[in-house]
């Protein structure tokens, strides 16, 4: 997302274009960015095989907005590592959120 905000759309080191095809999709699925993933016909289904990005949305943006310090994000990763809970973007998100709301005294 990061990547994206700054208008990259090149694969990182070490990443194949079919995977972060398929991250791209999952994106555009949940409402993060809007863009179009074309799929490569392989048996017995289609697989991500390129993407273009043509925006980031607002849910998009508050996403990168709430990891963007990097202490943030660490203690995030810190919390749901420690205990143990599956990792979902909303979980994510609400978590960031509440932290907000303590930091405000809400």
């Amino acid at each position: 997302m990061l990547r994206f905000e700054q208008n990259g759309t090149s694969v990182p080191p070490g990443r194949r274009q079919q995977e972060v095809a398929y991250h791209v999709k999952q994106l555009i699925d949940e409402g993060f960015v809007e863009g179009r993933v074309v799929m490569k016909p392989s048996p017995g289904k289609s697989l991500p095989h390129t993407f273009f990005i043509n925006d980031i949305t607002w849910k998009g943006h508050d996403f990168i907005k709430a990891v963007r310090d990097e202490s943030v994000w660490c203690r995030t990763k810190d919390h749901f590592r420690e205990r143990s809970v599956p990792w979902t973007v909303d979980l994510v998100l609400e978590f960031l959120k509440s932290g907000g709301r303590a930091a405000l005294g809400m």
